[in-house]
């Protein structure tokens, strides 16, 4: 990660020093560099999320860890508490960190766990590890058939850990409430995803995410969202999946990363093994350099925002390349936007023959020129998806240019026209 966090910090770094010699008037100037300044945040400062997962025994944390990565990477006890001490944990492994996440024993368990443990409650041990390190975010895991017992204590323990992560770190951790094990609900029999595809079954899902909504107002705990997933995966020996049952997990994936702070979002799209969940918050990423280039050509300077759009055009294509897993550098970026058949030279001089043509009619050259060098991004960024997040061919990817670029501009126009 270090040397694509230090080439993306290069590129960058270069981009910036050309928006800071164009001569523009400053508050322009700081427009264009809080949009920069964002993707910075999403790119050269990213890091590992860290995650806390907490949940009675058998509520499904390990398996739900597993779920998630779609590998076989933490151990699941079908019969006594499975994970030992409280412990932050790298995923997929130490020797290749990329999530950083809490798992700890069950709360409420009476048994002892198969693994080492250290404190002499869960508790303890969770209070330990989050003073010790700072979560990003709380995964309060609660079993679809225990949501009507009594879990005010669980409650009450997570605001405490909330409290002490807040006096601790100065930081007020968000809580996202999952409901696992939704397959086990009425009627037993049915076993098919989706499982609110059946009208009593989505009744009994639709009452246990109502029943924990009510719980944690009753507890005054800030929630994000309750989701309801089935997390039930098998592997064969060989560590392939065997069987897999896995419902809402995308949507779970999806609204984590949503929460999480900018800077740890683009690592955790990275690990996830979802294409759905790293195609979506791709499309975030291509949403902040379009804003940039169009703000930057909507500028009236012939020529001297060429150098920028192009490094912040590769920036977003080494962005995508490292959202799937893939080695893209600037030069492979660039060979990328040429095999589109975009020819840069001449979109250039096509975006500054519509700027000579508007130029009698006042303000009208800003707003083309930008929605222009916008439609330009935004068709290659979608392009960039497609070919490398999708694994679609280059003849699909030059079409999903065109459409994307037309959309853009369709879309423009009617800003435009009133």
């Amino acid at each position: 990660m270090k040397e694509k966090r230090d080439e993306m910090s290069s590129i960058y770094t270069l981009i910036k020093s050309q928006v800071d010699k164009l001569p523009i008037s400053e508050s322009k100037k700081n427009k264009m560099l809080d949009q920069l300044l964002r993707v910075k945040t999403m790119t050269v400062d990213a890091r590992e999320p860290r995650i806390a997962l907490v949940g009675r025994r058998g509520s499904g944390k390990s398996s739900l860890i597993n779920s998630m990565f779609g590998e076989k990477r933490q151990y699941v006890s079908s019969v006594k508490s499975g994970t030992g001490k409280g412990k932050w944990l790298w995923y997929p492994s130490e020797t290749d960190p990329k999530i950083r996440l809490l798992d700890s024993r069950g709360l409420g368990e009476s048994e002892a766990p198969t693994e080492e443990f250290e404190e002499d409650t869960p508790m303890d041990e969770l209070i330990n590890a989050v003073t010790g390190e700072q979560p990003d975010v709380f995964l309060f895991l609660i079993k679809a058939k225990e949501t009507d017992s009594r879990i005010e204590e669980d409650l009450k323990e997570l605001n405490k850990l909330r409290k002490i992560v807040k006096a601790k770190h100065h930081y007020d951790v968000p809580v996202i409430c999952v409901v696992t094990q939704v397959d086990e609900l009425d009627p037993p029999h049915y076993k098919q995803v989706p499982f609110d595809a059946h009208p009593k079954k989505k009744q009994h899902i639709d009452e246990a995410v109502a029943l924990m909504e009510k719980r944690f107002k009753e507890s005054d705990i800030p929630l994000l969202n309750i989701i309801p997933i089935c997390s039930y995966i098998d592997f064969d020996d060989n560590g392939n999946i065997d069987y897999d049952m896995r419902w809402n997990i995308d949507e779970l994936s999806t609204y984590l990363i949503e929460a999480l702070p900018s800077e740890a979002k683009l690592m955790t799209a990275k690990a996830m093994q979802s294409h759905f969940v790293k195609k979506k918050f791709a499309r975030t990423i291509v949403s902040a350099f379009t804003a940039i280039a169009s703000l930057i050509g909507a500028e009236p300077i012939p020529f001297a925002d060429f150098p920028i759009l192009t490094g912040i055009q590769g920036l977003m294509i080494v962005v995508i390349g490292f959202i799937a897993d893939k080695e893209i550098n600037m030069k492979t970026a660039t060979e990328f936007i040429t095999a589109l058949g975009i020819n840069v030279g001449v979109g250039l001089l096509v975006r500054e023959g519509v700027r000579a043509a508007v130029r009698l009619i006042p303000g009208a050259g800003l707003a083309v020129s930008g929605a222009v060098a916008g439609a330009v991004t935004y068709g290659i960024g979608q392009a960039a998806i497609a070919y490398f997040i999708e694994d679609k061919s280059m003849e699909q990817a030059k079409e999903a240019y065109k459409h994307a670029n037309k959309v853009y501009e369709d879309e423009e126009k009617e800003e435009i026209i009133p």
